[in-house]
């Protein structure tokens, strides 16, 4: 009998989930049977905000980009879940003061960790590479320079 009211309960998400499924299959279908098909070379060319790239100079990020972004999903991730134990305070009560506030004090500590380390510094590290690179090498001359 329970299996059947399982069944009775999950059976609106097993026909949305496949609906779903069909719709993707259909639109992805259409697209390749209605879409152009022609070749050409400005159909190649990248196309930002509607500026037309007018070299073809690739850029090189360094990874302390990729950093940030890291960042601000942890802190985002940290405000949902101390959200929720806000919300339910009254049932976890103090054991859930506890949890959180260790919670906190961890990612405190690692907050820490990455300022000690210079993670957080924005100094020199939105210089770009080749200009890094420069200036290291002018730096190794001037040394040899002294050394002679």
């Amino acid at each position: 009998m329970q299996s059947s009211n399982q069944l009775a309960e999950l059976w609106p998400i097993a026909a949305y989930f496949l609906i779903l499924c069909v719709m993707l299959v259909a639109m992805m279908l259409l697209s390749v049977v209605l879409g152009p098909k022609t070749k050409s070379r400005a159909k190649n060319i990248p196309y930002e905000s509607g500026v037309i790239a007018v070299s073809d100079d690739k850029l090189r990020f360094t990874n302390h980009f990729f950093l940030y972004a890291i960042f601000f999903v942890i802190f985002d991730l940290e405000t949902i879940f101390l959200f929720a134990w806000v919300i339910a305070f009254e049932e976890v009560g103090w054991a859930g003061f506890i949890e959180a506030s260790v919670f906190i004090v961890i990612l405190l500590a690692a907050l820490l960790y990455l300022w000690r380390t210079g993670a957080l510094e924005l100094k020199h590290r939105h210089k770009p590479f080749r200009v890094q690179k420069l200036q290291q090498l002018e730096a190794r001359n001037r040394e040899t320079r002294v050394r002679k």
